[in-house]
This record gives C-alpha cells, sequence and structure tokens, in this order.
C-alpha cells in the first residue's frame, strides 16, 4: 500500500472519531432527555440512591445540594457535597440512577484518596493561578526576544516559562479523562453489585456512560482553545 494511502486511511480515521468526540454533547443531551422518561425497576429517584449509597459506601461527610441547571449534576470536593439537578433528584428514571452513581464515583475518589483524583485536584487549583499568565508571559518573551531587551536571554527565559505553564494545564486537562472514566466504573459497580437496574437497565446506563465519557474528550479540546473562547466572549 502506498505511503499517501496509508495517510489518507489515518486522516480518515481521525476526521472520523473527532466527528464522534464533537457530536458527543448532542448525544449525550439527546441520550439523556430519552432516558429520563425511563423508570428504573426499583422505582426510586436520584435522591434516594444518594442516601442509599451515602450509607453503604461509607461517606459519613458527603452533603447534598441542589441546582436547577439542567445536566449541573457534580461532585464539590471542597465541600464534598454532591450537586444534583431538580430533575435528577425528584425524578425515577434510569438517568436520574446513572448520574448519581458516577458522581459517587467521584465522592468515593475523594474518600480513597485515590492518587489520580489527588494529583488532578492539585493540578486544577494549580492551573486557576497560573494560566492568566501563559499569554502576557508569551506575548512578552517573543517581543523580548525579539528585541533582544534587556539581554539575549531574557525573552528566552518568560517563553519557556509560559511553555511549562502551558504544559501544566494541559496535563491537567488531560488527566481529567481517565478520572472520569474511573468515576463511571465505580458507579456501574455499585448501580450492578447493589442490583439497583435490571440487565437491561445496566446496558442501557453503560451506554449513557460511555456517550458521557467523549464529552469529557471534546471538554479537553475545548479546553484547549479557551483563550479563543475568551477573546470571542470579550467582543
Amino acid at each position: 500500500m502506498e505511503t499517501y494511502q496509508l495517510w489518507l486511511i489515518a486522516l480518515s480515521i481521525l476526521i472520523f472519531l473527532l466527528l464522534m468526540v464533537f457530536t458527543s454533547r448532542t448525544r449525550i443531551v439527546r441520550t439523556y432527555n430519552k432516558y429520563m422518561k425511563v423508570d428504573n425497576k426499583h422505582n426510586i429517584t436520584g435522591k434516594q440512591l444518594a442516601f442509599f449509597l451515602k450509607d453503604n459506601l461509607n461517606l459519613p461527610q458527603l452533603k447534598f445540594s441542589l441546582t436547577q441547571r439542567k445536566l449541573g449534576d457534580a461532585y464539590n470536593y471542597k465541600y464534598r457535597t454532591l450537586i444534583m439537578s431538580e430533575a435528577v433528584c425528584n425524578t425515577a428514571s434510569l438517568a436520574s440512577l446513572t448520574i448519581v452513581a458516577h458522581e459517587m464515583g467521584h465522592a468515593c475518589q475523594h474518600r480513597d484518596n485515590s492518587a489520580l483524583f489527588d494529583i488532578t485536584i492539585f493540578l486544577t487549583r494549580l492551573t486557576r493561578l497560573t494560566s492568566v499568565f501563559i499569554i502576557p508571559l508569551l506575548v512578552t518573551g517573543l517581543i523580548f526576544q525579539l528585541l533582544q531587551y534587556p539581554d539575549p536571554n531574557t525573552g528566552y527565559i518568560l517563553i519557556i516559562i509560559s511553555a511549562c505553564l502551558f504544559v501544566i494545564q494541559f496535563l491537567s486537562k488531560l488527566l481529567n479523562i481517565p478520572l472520569e472514566y474511573n468515576a463511571s466504573r465505580r458507579g456501574l459497580k455499585f448501580l450492578k453489585e447493589y442490583d439497583v437496574l435490571s440487565p437491561t437497565e445496566y446496558m442501557r446506563a453503560k451506554k449513557l456512560l460511555s456517550i458521557a465519557a467523549q464529552t469529557y474528550i471534546a471538554s479537553f479540546f475545548d479546553e484547549m482553545f479557551s483563550f479563543v473562547k475568551i477573546k470571542r466572549k470579550k467582543r
């Protein structure tokens, strides 16, 4: 096979994967809306599952909070709080249980002092402070390097610092992908171990989390272009 044909195949696969990733948001919303209308076999709400898992997973410090934002469900590590959207909290649906189980996976990562969780949280905190300096340092470094001001090395040093800060931010976002995958695996394990879902419901929950996983990858690409987004918002 010719070299250009191999490149063409590789490019086609890459485009296909990128299309899957960047259409994942539409698919996750569609799947979420679909499974929010599907009852679970025990007819329990997201709130009821959350309290059940809190007791059975040894999470005495865990608190709960509500948000009106659709798909705003999250685990807040700072306050050890599981945030549930009102629909997930109060609806006895398949989607509600799947989402709650995933977020409880994050709570268990925190409880277990997971190295991946701790490193990701540390880098996230760090990049909140350092990310604002990446572009200014890069621009200043390029200008100083061009003008050789105040000496030939200063601009180069600033560019290196900017590059290091970008690598830290890149690593922070990259580590979030396996972190989310691990939370989903934990969530599915909870649902299976405690017989929360029927076999058919379990496969649907797995599908929902599989599509959600693609949104983590899409978010990674979005974050890498965050500076472009900020400029657009300013306009």
